[in-house]
């Protein structure tokens, strides 16, 4: 006899009404000023850090006198300085030109064009044409501030902040589950799904699998499915799909996890639940998998939301499935089970190649009847309405006792809902990059998880789900979180390859901030600064303790070459490198002074910093350092600024330095 698997779900048997809750926002516009012509063009930036723009608004000294086709040559020749051509959209009401060059442009690119427009003394002023967006505000679904569950700082999935990134546009989550019903919060994000039940009584539809994933309802009478008493249709399916991607902002209901992603719903489950052979051949064809006569999902989904189980080991059978969702890099998320037990004896859970996803309710905690133990790979809100209503998790329904009826909402409880919030996640992290492979999806949602606010006794799994810190580009190196002090400047050392850390035991990198830069790691920097070029590093060594054989031996000597660093003099007439002895704060300045070219500078009469006195040896490339921003020192309580030269670089420190140095006099 098969096995039948069930929905993990549990109902508080009751539909709602609720307050709208109504946002609003504004746009800010910019600010005019009446001024005095000033002798030379006015360079306005935008108020947006590094936004690159196309577009430019010019103003000229006397429009009216100046043609149209002066100010086409003007406009022809900005445009120039980066291979482009510009066409004068319009005038706009305070009488400046608004033009558009016909290429996407860098921000070194934008900023040659406004320079090469502001040069032009019939210009008045040039700025960048920007485009600025509503302030975010929550989204006016009148259900939503009952949506604890996306927004609650306490044990809320942090969802909302995710939504500035993405909302899952472009995504396809398959619900494998009792169908859908028709709901005005829902229908929207419908693609085409299948009815994979093949028992035509246990699907109420008078058929076997047909291409109709309308759920007919799973109430039973007493007597039925073991239970001495009747139950009413769950539109589980429902549930589950409102909680990924009920549409968002329309002013009614609910709104998903990822409210533009898309549902194919996969009909496996009816009256008394479904059959492991009905829910894996589900998996596989929402995977893309072929199935006897039934043709092939024309939405292949790399999401599958499996909030189906049973008591039992692994089949072969489903173990199966979720082989072939791994092999088309698929992620299927399956709910751990309801049954406060570990989650090893849950059946499709316990499988491999599954996200296992355990519940916890509103206080942060595991939720009492949620599965738990070390198969457990995330826990999200699920929900908890032994104390009120307002504990569970609210989403799209249909009110009918049988068959469907009229749409609704409601609350449930359950790890069915727990994992539709991973599966919303995983659609918003794929929305953001679709580079993303099953494998890299798992090590991100788990290691970006947080803590559970109120611990997890026992053993529950690594962490509560954190959206927005899933779909966020994540920290390059383990050791190196968002927040850190030069966490961006870090950031760019890695992306440009200037550093790429050290590799880990557990595969991860650090960059270890705190410990000091040494000369030899110095000399990598500067040369991958510099662009890593073309050099043959001499045959043998200008440096008695640097061999050909180590590994930074082209970059210090490519360093010798360029007279970056000259090394020191020994007793015996030779020179050494000293390549593992930390870089002071002096010598630093000296580096990158020189790695600019030495350029012309006059320091100045009186030091910046009382630790520096015009005498040091560094003094004129350690005020070069600071006139160009690179280094301002620390404030003191007297007021006074220090350097501290004999200080060791850190390496966030270093980090620091040289993207001011890449972002300003350098690059």
């Amino acid at each position: 006899m098969g096995k039948s698997l069930s929905h993990r779900a549990r109902r508080t048997g009751a539909t709602l009404a609720i307050t709208a809750f109504l946002g609003s926002t504004f746009i800010a516009g910019p600010a005019f000023a009446t001024e005095e012509t000033p002798p030379s063009a006015e360079i306005r930036s935008s108020d947006v850090p590094d936004q690159t723009s196309n577009r430019f608004i010019v103003k000229f000294r006397d429009k009216a006198g100046i043609s149209s086709t002066n100010r086409a040559e003007t406009y022809d020749e900005a445009a120039a300085e980066v291979g482009g051509a510009a066409t004068e959209l319009f005038e706009t009401a305070t009488g400046a030109s608004v033009i558009a060059l016909d290429q996407e442009l860098t921000a070194a690119e934008s900023t040659a064009v406004v320079a090469a427009l502001a040069d032009n003394p019939e210009v008045e002023y040039v700025e960048p044409d920007v485009l600025l967006t509503a302030a975010s505000v929550d989204p006016n679904d009148p259900y939503y501030p009952d949506q604890w569950d996306l927004w609650e700082p306490l044990a809320g999935a942090n969802v909302a902040a995710a939504w500035e990134a993405t909302r899952g546009e472009g995504q396809i989550v398959a619900v494998v589950d009792t169908g859908i019903t028709d709901h005005s919060d829902l229908n929207a994000q419908m693609l085409p799904g299948y009815d994979l039940i093949s028992d035509a009584a246990q699907a109420r539809d008078g058929d076997g699998r047909d291409s109709n994933a309308q759920d007919e309802g799973d109430w039973h009478d007493p007597g039925r499915c073991g239970l001495t008493y009747s139950e009413r249709s769950s539109w589980h399916g429902t549930h589950v799909a409102g909680t990924v991607a009920a549409t968002s902002n329309n002013g009614k209901g609910v709104s998903g996890v990822a409210p533009l992603a898309k549902i194919v719903p996969v009909r496996v489950l009816g009256e008394c639940g479904g059959w492991m052979s009905d829910i894996t051949d589900g998996i596989i064809w929402a995977a893309g998998g072929s199935l006897p006569n039934v043709p092939v999902n024309p939405h292949p989904a790399r999401i599958i939301n499996v909030s189906i189980g049973g008591n039992n080991t692994c089949s072969k059978t489903s173990q199966a499935a979720m082989d072939y969702a791994k092999s088309r890099d698929a992620i299927v998320i399956v709910a751990a089970g309801n049954n406060n037990r570990p989650v090893s004896t849950s059946q499709p859970a316990n499988c491999q190649n599954v996200l296992a996803v355990g519940a916890t309710g509103r206080d942060g905690t595991r939720a009492p009847y949620s599965n738990h133990g070390p198969g457990i790979d995330i826990m999200a809100p699920g929900g908890n309405t032994s104390k009120s209503p307002g504990g569970g998790i609210v989403s799209t329904l249909n009110d009918g006792g049988q068959g469907p009826e009229n749409e609704a909402y409601a609350y449930y409880q359950g790890t069915s809902m727990a994992a539709p919030h991973v599966a919303g996640a995983v659609a918003l992290m794929l929305s953001a990059d679709g580079a993303l492979t099953a494998a890299e999806i798992e090590s991100r949602l788990t290691t970006t998880a947080r803590d559970l606010p109120n611990g997890c006794d026992p053993y529950c799994g690594p962490k509560l789900l954190d959206v927005a810190a899933a779909v966020a580009e994540p920290p390059m190196f383990a050791d190196v979180p968002a927040g850190l002090l030069f966490y961006d400047e870090i950031q760019w050392m890695g992306g440009e390859g200037i550093s790429t850390g050290w590799p880990e035991a557990d595969g991860t990198r650090t960059y270890r901030p705190y410990q000091p830069v040494n000369r030899d790691a110095m000399a990598a920097f500067m040369y991958r600064l510099d662009g890593s070029p073309e050099f043959t590093p001499p045959n043998e060594s200008p440096f008695t303790d640097v061999a050909t054989s180590n590994p930074f031996y082209k970059e210090i000597t490519w360093l010798a070459s360029n007279g970056i660093s000259t090394g020191w003099p020994e007793a015996d007439g030779t020179t050494t490198y000293r390549p593992y002895q930390p870089v002071n704060r002096d010598a630093m300045a000296a580096f990158m002074y020189r790695l600019d070219g030495s350029p012309e500078f006059t320091p100045p009469n009186e030091s910046p910093f009382t630790d520096v006195a015009t005498s040091n040896p560094f003094y004129r490339e350690i005020t070069w350092l600071a006139s160009n921003g690179i280094s301002t020192g620390w404030p003191e309580a007297d007021g006074t600024r220090t350097y501290r030269p004999y200080q060791p670089v850190n390496r966030d420190a270093m980090a620091a330095f040289m993207s001011r140095y890449n972002s300003g006099s350098g690059r």
